[in-house]
């Protein structure tokens, strides 16, 4: 066990930097000078992150395989879909920035490429496997949802960090029941690049109170968004006893 222990021990001492970072960093940046930090810190962690987990486990050990990606993408579109509908149905009173072929070739590279793939081999790889391998998969779902939650509460406050809670239970759910990762990268692509064309800045808290002209899609979209972690926890393993039977030739693509 001293295996997993000392794991830990060094994903805290890869996130010391962060310390200085929030303290100086963040509030004296902005423009092009924030998105060349932001780019820099994802590299120092995707960095950190593969130096600690492949000296102890195989990428399979970690998600980076291609197991469940029908339940990961599947559940993962639910829960973007929802969002995409409360989005629409709420307004801010501003319209969100102009889109450029430009702006969203650099969105795409950045959201998939750097947000999506080292959130996801950190919290659903890494620090999964940790807690797995020490405590179990209790452990393992509430222990990379929490770091999930303390990676947003400093950088955007208590309010959003609970809601990153909740998306953090999603993602350890989906990787609980997938096996993998991958279909979660691109999930978690597509929810970060879908607010960032929706939304007319990300901090939504500075926006003032906004305002829902279509109340009835923000209750379909509501739904949709708690019916996607519902179905990992409660629904698929019935979907799968039924997949399962003698009878019936189809196979399951989740592990």
């Amino acid at each position: 066990m001293k295996t997993p222990r000392r794991a830990l021990l060094e994903v805290i001492v890869l996130f010391l930097p962060s310390i200085p970072a929030y303290i100086w960093l963040w509030p004296n940046v902005s423009g092009a000078s924030l998105w060349a930090a932001d780019i820099v810190v994802y590299l120092y962690v995707l960095a950190g992150t593969l130096f600690i987990g492949l000296r102890r486990w195989k990428p399979d050990a970690l998600g980076l395989n291609r197991r469940g990606l029908v339940v990961s993408l599947g559940s993962g579109l639910l829960l973007v879909g929802g969002r995409v509908l409360v989005m629409l149905a709420v307004s801010w009173g501003k319209a969100p920035p102009p889109y450029s072929a430009l702006r969203l070739a650099g969105d795409i590279l950045y959201y998939f490429g750097l947000v999506g793939l080292v959130e996801e081999l950190l919290f659903r790889g890494l620090v999964y496997r940790i807690f797995q391998d020490w405590l179990g998969l209790k452990w393992a779902i509430w222990g990379s949802s929490l770091g999930f939650m303390l990676w947003h509460i400093f950088g955007h406050g208590p309010i959003i960090g609970l809601a990153t809670l909740f998306f953090g239970l999603f993602f350890a759910l989906a990787r609980w029941r997938a096996g993998g990762i991958l279909g979660l990268v691109v999930v978690h692509g597509l929810m970060d690049i879908t607010s960032a064309a929706m939304l007319p800045d990300s901090d939504v808290l500075g926006l003032g109170r906004p305002q829902v002209p279509y109340p009835g899609l923000l209750a379909v979209g509501c739904l949709l968004i708690l019916l996607a972690p519902l179905y990992l926890w409660k629904i698929h393993p019935q979907v799968m006893r039924w997949v399962l039977k003698p009878e019936n030739p189809i196979k399951p693509d989740g592990s």
